[in-house]
């Protein structure tokens, strides 16, 4: 990214050191599963239809770890080239980015770290689910937390995500009007703007245990209404008008068969609420998801690899030439980050251009 202004604030220029798309502690035990608490050990993963696989280590991570995943040593070349899915630079002032802080920590603090330890009262409703009512929480902070995570998942074009620019902005001039260096002023600005903060229709699921690591996930859908989010731990549905969500929620990925709708929905509320939803439920939907990406990869895939093989022969691809080629694509017996990278898929795509 360009260095330029701040995106917040539109006054100061964009600070050099990377700020974080997803707060770190929102995504801590996806990057480093074995030691959440520390920094600097993780690894994360990125599969797109431009750059197949691009796989990011931070500066700590063991080698000995680095040639499990890639199956061999990693070259120099591709740690000078090494990109964090999750950090970019020029986007906030130093100033901005402290005020982010502010609302992270209040978010980790009280929401994040207590959510399910009975802080909070909890009502079981359908399906044994549990509303947890945030009652020990500021409703507006919260919110604010939550729209800053879309809000900056959105100027980095996140997974190629971005609002449209009415919303997009709207939620800019209300972070930018709200946030606060001070906590006795941010709740102040928060009430002044409490109308327009609770708007947002907004639904936050969440699961007590996960059974392993591979639940761990940043997905964004590509749908707009409402907009669908899956950041690790969390679910979050937002919408920008009032019944965006009611009718939207068959179409992810099954959601809708575990949930309540008027009784997850926060809008215009007292206390915002969290809707937790069993391991196994929170799987599916994970497995859905993962699906729905493979799905889409596989469909790129052959769309690269038919076209390439038209380009090369001047004819067709035969049916069974590509299914060929797609077994022997999946059927590798190879680390997922040797199998999904470019040079492997070059490869593959090159045996059968002979």
């Amino acid at each position: 990214m360009k260095i330029g202004i701040c995106k917040l604030c539109k006054i100061n220029p964009a600070s050099s050191i990377a700020s974080h798309i997803f707060s770190h502690f929102f995504i801590k035990s996806m990057l480093n599963p074995l030691d959440e608490n520390k920094r600097g050990y993780g690894s994360s993963y990125n599969i797109s239809s431009n750059k197949f696989l691009d796989v990011f280590f931070e500066r700590k991570l063991d080698s000995q770890k680095i040639n499990e995943v890639l199956g061999r040593e990693i070259t120099d070349e591709e740690i000078e080239n090494l990109v964090d899915h999750y950090a970019v630079k020029y986007i906030l002032c130093k100033n901005c980015e402290d005020k982010f802080e502010r609302i992270e920590n209040y978010f980790n603090i009280t929401v994040f770290k207590e959510v399910f330890n009975n802080k909070h009262k909890q009502v079981i409703i359908n399906n044994n689910q549990i509303i947890h009512l945030l009652e020990n929480a500021n409703n507006n902070i919260v919110r604010l937390f939550i729209l800053s995570l879309i809000w900056r998942a959105s100027i980095v074009k996140f997974d190629n995500f971005i609002l449209n620019h009415r919303d997009q902005e709207q939620i800019r001039k209300l972070l930018n009007e709200c946030l606060d260096l001070d906590i006795n002023e941010l709740e102040k600005k928060t009430i002044y703007h409490q109308k327009k903060i609770r708007s947002y229709p907004l639904m936050l699921f969440s699961t007590r245990f996960f059974s392993d690591t591979t639940s761990n996930l940043v997905h964004i859908d590509k749908s707009t209404s409402p907009y669908f989010f899956k950041i690790n731990e969390y679910i979050i549905l937002l919408g920008t008008k009032q019944n965006q969500i009611r009718f939207n929620t068959n179409a992810f990925y099954g959601l809708s068969k575990y949930i309540n709708y008027n009784e997850s929905i926060n809008i215009n509320e007292e206390t915002i609420k969290i809707t937790e939803i069993s391991g196994s439920d929170f799987h599916s939907i994970k497995d859905e998801i993962f699906t729905k990406i493979g799905d889409e990869f596989i469909i790129q895939l052959v769309t690269i690899f038919t076209s390439l093989y038209h380009s090369f022969y001047g004819n067709l691809a035969p049916k069974e030439i590509v299914q060929n080629f797609l077994d022997d694509f999946i059927d590798e017996d190879i680390t997922i980050a040797e199998k999904y990278s470019p040079g492997n898929i070059k490869k593959k795509i090159s045996e059968y251009l002979v």
